[in-house]
């Protein structure tokens, strides 16, 4: 037993962490454009926000953490296979080519640009980006210390910054939110939580936070699943606070800005107009820090997914310098750039994402491999045509109109939950199937080998 243990203190140690790894790139601009377009409404669509963009995100971490294993192991009812093809694919699609990438982006478009409006574009991400991935793989290349130097150093920093934002438009703010032209604010905030991705951020990166906590002496068991609960705890409430907070301050400027302006110009505007060029200032520091953790926290699972599919050929620090490389070249492309490529990837991968954190949390429940087996199948099927209806618009293809009018005949399709209807059905068909054909289910034959064993 470790006597250093102190649940409390790696609670919210690691807790910190995870929410910093959450918070990354992009998130800062989005809770800002939700209170603007939702005025008074906006605690109603933070209740959206907060299912998708925070408690679904944590969930996926716990429901990692049930299956005493990682992703692989949670979705084995669905496939052997399935679990280590679809880590492969969007660790590649979205870790590599999205995620880390974009944090140095928008580093540099949000923050330094800020800090240095005068300095040539050009010239500034030339020399910026090569900086910015040194600081990175300064944090990332010790796999013992990821996650005391991001909990310990980076993440209060950052919520220092951010809070203290958010106390000022509190007692300071810059108006009345405006009632609003918004129909239905807890759907824009549910469906704007969709584009934090950060649902695949708990499902693949919370092994690194589960590790965490074994590394400190934690065993499967109370203990283990105490600290679980608690960096999860301390997750939720720092992205509810700091979420809640900058949603309230767009909704405090629903009167002043019109509904049109881009959400980075948004949040620029509203700080500068809150706190003049001190929160300028401090707005882009918060970008700095904000995009900095998830690159590095991205980078730490991304090496050890890499050293894993190598069998050990490639060690952990040269897997954090691969990535390293590889996303440095992607970001030069921009923030735009890199968003056109997010949109399909984000469409085919999050209904099935959504679905493995439900069935997780409830695996006790759900010991019917077909249950998983159908719910992936419909998920991923509705999925892919999201996808390909936004890669259609980006190419100039026309998708079939009997198929487009099928998939409008979905029930919720005109909502944006086309996915929703057929994973239940999808689920029940499978479950019903499996059954009747009387193979044996993932988790007996795990009871049965425990018992052997």
């Amino acid at each position: 037993m470790n006597s250093n243990r102190n649940p409390f203190r790696d609670s919210l140690i690691i807790g910190f962490a995870m929410f910093a790894v959450f918070f990354g790139a992009g998130n800062l601009i989005f809770p800002p454009q939700i209170g603007l377009a939702a005025g008074d409404q906006w605690a109603i669509a933070l209740v959206g926000l907060s299912i998708t963009g925070m408690l679904l995100p944590v969930l996926g971490v716990i429901a990692i953490g049930l299956s005493g294993g990682g992703f692989e192991r949670l979705t084995r009812p669905i496939a052997p296979w399935f679990g280590t093809l679809l880590i492969f694919t969007t660790m590649i699609a979205i870790a590599w080519l999205i995620t880390i990438p974009r944090t140095a982006s928008v580093a540099f478009e949000t923050g330094i640009m800020t800090l240095a409006p005068s300095l040539d574009p050009k010239i500034g991400i030339a020399l910026f980006v090569p900086l910015y991935f040194l600081a990175s793989l300064y944090f990332a290349i010790d796999q013992n210390q990821v996650i005391d130097k991001v909990g310990r150093i980076l993440t209060p920093a950052l919520l220092i910054l951010l809070v203290s934002i958010i106390v000022w438009a509190v007692i300071d703010p810059l108006g009345t939110p405006a009632k609003t032209a918004e129909a239905a604010p807890f759907y824009l905030g549910f469906t704007t939580g969709y584009q934090t991705g950060d649902v695949f951020t708990g499902l693949l990166f919370g092994i690194i936070f589960l590790e965490a906590i074994r590394s400190r002496g934690y065993s499967e068991g109370q203990g283990f699943s105490t600290v679980v609960v608690g960096i999860s705890a301390v997750t939720f409430v720092g992205l509810f606070v700091v979420y809640g907070g900058l949603e309230y301050l767009g909704a405090t400027g629903s009167g002043l800005y019109q509904p049109g302006i881009s959400p980075a110009e948004l949040l620029a505007r509203l700080v500068s107009d809150l706190a003049g060029r001190t929160g300028a200032i401090a707005l882009a520091v918060a970008v700095l820090l904000a995009c900095l953790t998830t690159a590095v926290g991205a980078t730490a699972v991304m090496a050890e997914y890499m050293t894993k599919w190598s069998k050990g050929r490639l060690s952990y620090k040269t897997a954090v310098v691969i990535t390293t490389v590889v996303a440095g070249a992607q970001s030069f492309g921009g923030v735009n750039y890199i968003i056109a490529i997010a949109g399909p990837i984000f469409m085919l991968f999050y209904p099935v994402g959504i679905c493995i954190v439900i069935l997780g949390l409830f695996s006790r429940w759900f010991r019917n491999d077909g249950v998983w087996k159908g719910t992936a199948f419909m998920a991923l099927l509705i999925g892919a045509y999201d996808c390909a209806t936004i890669l259609s618009g980006m190419l100039g293809l026309t998708i079939p109109t009997s198929l487009v009018q099928a998939y409008q005949a979905i029930p919720l399709a005109e909502t944006g939950f086309a996915w929703l209807v057929p994973s239940i059905l999808g689920g029940v068909a499978g479950g019903i199937a499996w059954k009747a054909s009387g193979r044996p289910n993932t988790g007996e034959l795990a009871d049965e080998l425990e018992a052997a064993a």
